[in-house]
């Protein structure tokens, strides 16, 4: 995909992370199916969404809002606000600026027991503070038998 004007359909972004992710699981499946680390999994997948975003960048765990740290304030377990250092897994975007940031995504896969709740948070908050046009959680299956029936894809609204 070349050119921003190609980005203005709001279906490509969705549509190539559909893509990514099938191609993800076509060339990667065995990291998949033995349960490899979470960020191994991201960078594959960033690597693979590059493919779809050349006008972008693909960074995996980017800290940074501009030159400085990548924070957001969000409540804590006690509903108390609270300033936070964020790492989102994957974004595309360009760097130094608000302008162009396209998509931010968090992962988990499905053997990760841990609640979405969180994460899901956390990426509304970043959509918002920083502007990005996009924002998924993905669950991907994962483990010895892994089923695709399993993979969720929700967009934050």
């Amino acid at each position: 995909m070349t050119g921003d004007e190609a980005l203005d359909d709001e279906n490509i972004v969705p549509s190539a992370l559909q893509l990514a992710i099938e191609t993800l699981y076509a060339e990667e499946a065995k990291i998949l199916e033995l349960d490899i680390g979470e960020r191994t999994i991201c960078a594959c997948l960033a690597a693979i969404l590059k493919r779809s975003f050349c006008d972008h960048h693909v960074h995996v765990e980017y800290n940074r809002h501009g030159v400085s740290p990548k924070d957001i304030e969000y409540p804590d377990s006690d509903g108390e606000l609270v300033q936070r250092r964020v790492f989102p897994d994957i974004i595309v975007h360009q760097p130094g600026h608000d302008d162009a940031n396209l998509l931010v995504i968090e992962v988990k896969k499905t053997t990760n027991p841990a609640s979405d709740e969180f994460d899901i948070h956390k990426l509304a908050h970043i959509k918002q503070k920083m502007g990005y046009r996009h924002a998924a959680f993905l669950r991907l299956p994962s483990g010895s038998g892994l089923d695709m029936d399993q993979l969720r894809i929700d967009w934050i609204g």
